[in-house]
């Protein structure tokens, strides 16, 4: 009954009830949910209360905000184009294979938790309007790309550092087939933290990784044992929505080569100069995440 008394008060000091301006809504609270499951369910369940085209986008994806009933609003990215063909011209040569899908996000967000990275954003599956679609969580705190650091030739501040996260990607990259990377889909965060976003073109059936060369040197130990821990029956449900059996017997046979590669260069050069570890601020992300 306090906070009534104390109104009471204020309103007798001050005049009339009708003579005062009506307060305004409480602002609803900063948005902090941290947890994969918590981020899925906003994604989930929130309406969309403003849509715009997203930046940088060609096959009509769009950025839209979404709010809670309570009131607590995040943007999401959605794409909504799934594109499958055997033979695809490009020019005078012809991709095998062509796939541009919002399938491939979530497969690539799953499989990014699967084996413990933490590097792309949360994505799920929802309907928008009559067809699905994948809702991928906005991230925060983006400073630029990748194409912009170059743009502007701006060096980042630990060589090293940025490096070890530049050969997960390369390897995320040869995992899943990914036949779309560029500068453009390469976030930046504060602290220099990278994201991994925009994957439609990739999970190609093909069981020979894409380009070997782009595999560095060395390869982060939680990257090298995540791979390890991938089984058929664990991909086939996880994934059962979003790849066929040949895309997951293209990633497990690619995974394999992957694995022989780095195991022998182990095997030539010592696990001291081969593995290392992810910078402190990705792998707590990860953690928290999940």
């Amino acid at each position: 009954m306090r906070p009534v008394m104390l109104l009471g008060t204020l309103v007798l000091a001050t005049g009339s009830l009708a003579a005062q301006e009506p307060s305004p809504p409480p602002a609803p609270p900063k948005f902090n949910l941290t947890t994969d499951a918590d981020r899925e369910r906003f994604l989930l369940e929130a309406a969309i209360v403003r849509r715009r085209s997203a930046p940088g986008g060609i096959t009509g994806s769009e950025r839209a905000t979404l709010r809670r009933a309570d009131g607590w609003e995040h943007d999401a990215h959605i794409q909504k184009i799934d594109q499958h063909k055997m033979a695809n011209p490009i020019g005078a040569t012809v991709e095998l294979d062509f796939r541009d899908s919002y399938r491939n996000n979530v497969a690539a967000y799953r499989l990014d938790r699967l084996i413990g990275l933490g590097m792309v954003p949360v994505t799920v599956v929802r309907n928008d309007g009559t067809l699905p679609a994948s809702f991928t969580w906005w991230v925060d705190d983006v400073v630029m790309d990748e194409k912009a650091r170059h743009q502007k030739k701006i060096a980042v501040p630990d060589v090293e550092a940025w490096n070890r996260q530049m050969w997960v990607l390369r390897v995320f990259d040869q995992l899943i087939y990914n036949f779309d990377r560029n500068l453009g889909n390469v976030l930046i965060a504060k602290e220099w933290q990278m994201w991994m976003i925009d994957h439609t073109r990739a999970f190609k059936h093909f069981k020979q990784v894409k380009t070997p060369k782009e595999l560095g040197p060395r390869i982060a130990r939680v990257l090298l044992a995540g791979m390890r821990r991938l089984d058929r029956p664990t991909l086939k449900e996880s994934m059962k929505d979003v790849l066929d059996g040949p895309q997951i017997d293209g990633l497990l046979a690619r995974r394999d080569w992957i694995v022989n590669y780095y195991d022998a260069r182990i095997a030539q050069f010592g696990e001291a100069v081969v593995l290392y570890d992810l910078p402190s601020r990705v792998t707590e992300t990860a953690a928290a995440a999940r």
